[in-house]
């Protein structure tokens, strides 16, 4: 029961950091969309961060996944004060390959700004490197929060891990409110002082976890070694969606001017949900399901694998519907004033309804990744991740020019929703059965309660045509539009739990039963 409380603790922390980081986020992308709207400097600064940001991001994800079972191993072989002669060796490598990749990619910008942008568009090509070599030096210090990020997972201090989104979005956010006449490269720069914060976010806790700094560098440290080799497939197993986006946005950069823009709001919005509730599932289940692979409990990883899809659908298929019915309003919230015209929240908002289909089988992927990572598989997901890039850069190339960025959001949609299928194949072929009937049953109940919610979730439009003589334009239309959908979104998620309650998933009645038990002892207690 203890256990429990922990793990629900620990869940619920990671979502409401995640919750404030994300709409942190979220007041980030409309105040850059409103500072300079989608225009080439734009389309520059998104292409340049996919060289720099993307890399380091993964690199953080990488090290921060293979250095729990590394360090697990490594405490149990040499005791508990190998713990922090661990994470300052693994510090001072990681900061050294850092430091390298730093160097190369400054050296080699012009061949990186050729992957992200386009030599067609010179003025924008030529400030695409320039912003490349600015940004790059966020590599060292994403290796450094990695590692931390690592440090403190392994130590169950769930909070400050899942809120590191928050003192990046901080820097972001001061800039564009007090900064922005010094432009994009201003904005590159405070690109990396949000990730050097995030570094001194993260140190209180490992301090507090035990962790002290000490020069440490040994080349030879087999546990730190397989750290960093286990997280090269890694890095390339979980980079699929934002290889995905770099391929989309190099042929975006062929496109009408804005093109690059428009894919980046569209993609950030729909990766929203994914960084809120499906961070935390994957968060909390992947040591569980180490421990019970590892100990050849097969039967209890299942289960847990079992839960985690389950949960991961039950939160994806209403989010999938709601985004794509409500899509419109959506973006014209987060974009529509300054800079950004109608013409960009036309081209976002379909842009997003097409990447919102890649929301599901994203987020199942994540945990499939966890599982394959839990019985220290890092080949398969790789080949998926293969295999999902090839598909998708071919279905871009049938269909980018006669589609536009509509296309292009789609094929990331089609490939990875095949990618995951094979991936469920593949997974039951090494472990064996994996309840596929409980999926199914889950699926199609959650479209059925998540289709009868969109139905209501329409109702948004004629409430907004309606209000729409008190909208005279600006913060007024904003904020009515704010007001509508709130309401009709936390009315259709309330339809939708309940319609969850009706069909009998059990998670759902087990939630309510909990709920009532509780209100009942109030009842007694204040008698």
């Amino acid at each position: 029961m203890e256990n429990t409380k922990r793990l629900a603790k620990s869940t619920l922390a990671i979502v409401v950091f995640s919750l404030i980081g994300k709409l942190m986020g979220f007041a980030r992308e409309t105040l850059q969309a409103g500072v300079y709207g989608a225009t080439h400097a734009t389309d520059a600064f998104v292409a340049a961060q996919s060289a720099t940001s993307i890399i380091s991001a993964l690199i953080t994800a990488a090290i921060a996944t293979t250095f729990i079972p590394a360090l697990t191993k490594a405490e149990k072989e040499k005791g508990s004060a190998q713990q922090n002669i661990f994470t300052n060796n693994m510090l001072l490598l990681a900061s050294v390959i850092s430091l390298i990749v730093v160097g190369l990619g400054i050296l080699f910008a012009p061949q990186l700004a050729i992957l992200v942008s386009t030599r067609e568009k010179m003025d924008v090509y030529t400030m695409v490197i320039e912003l490349i070599r600015l940004g790059m030096p966020v590599v060292v210090f994403s290796a450094i929060v990695g590692v931390f990020t690592g440090y403190l997972q392994y130590n169950d201090k769930f909070a400050a891990a899942g809120g590191i989104a928050i003192p990046l979005n901080i820097c972001y956010i001061v800039y564009l409110l007090f900064m922005s006449q010094f432009g994009v490269k201003g904005l590159t720069v405070a690109s990396v002082l949000g990730v050097v914060a995030q570094i001194l976010f993260l140190m209180p806790d490992a301090v507090k976890s035990g962790y002290r700094p000490k020069a440490v560098f040994d080349i030879k440290d087999k546990f730190v070694l397989e750290a960093l080799w286990l997280a090269i497939p890694v890095l390339m197993s979980t980079a699929v969606n934002d290889i995905n986006v770099i391929v989309n946005r190099k042929l975006a950069a062929t496109m009408v001017e804005g093109s690059v823009s428009v894919l980046n709001y569209a993609n950030k919005m729909n990766l929203m949900i994914l960084g809120i509730f499906i961070t935390a599932i994957t968060a909390i289940i992947f040591p569980t399901m180490s421990r019970a692979f590892s100990s050849g409990n097969a039967l209890q990883g299942k289960r847990v694998m079992n839960a985690a899809v389950k949960a991961v659908l039950f939160l994806t298929v209403p989010a999938t519907v709601g985004m794509i019915v409500l899509a419109r309003p959506i973006v014209e919230i987060a974009f529509l004033h300054g800079a950004f015209t109608e013409q960009n929240a036309i081209d976002t908002t379909a842009t997003l309804q097409f990447y919102t289909l890649a929301l599901i089988s994203i987020s199942v992927s994540n945990v499939l990744n966890r599982v394959y990572y839990s019985i220290s598989d890092t080949r398969t997901p790789f080949l998926v991740g293969l295999i999902n890039v090839v598909l998708n850069i071919a279905l871009n190339l049938a269909v980018a020019h006669r589609f536009g960025t509509r296309g292009l959001a789609a094929s990331v949609s089609i490939a990875t929703t095949v990618a995951v299928l094979i991936s469920f194949v593949l997974l039951r072929r090494k472990i064996g059965n994996l309840g596929a009937t409980s999926y199914v049953r889950a699926l199609v109940k959650s479209l059925l309660a998540a289709g009868a919610m969109g139905l209501f979730a329409l109702s948004y439009y004629p409430i907004e045509a309606m209000l729409r003589p008190m909208m005279d334009g600006g913060a007024a239309r904003t904020l009515i539009q704010l007001v509508i959908l709130v309401v009709v979104v936390g009315l259709a998620a309330i339809l939708y739990g309940v319609l969850l309650y009706v069909l009998g998933v059990r998670e759902i009645r087990d939630i309510v039963a909990i709920i009532k038990g509780k209100l009942k002892k109030r009842t007694a207690h204040s008698h």
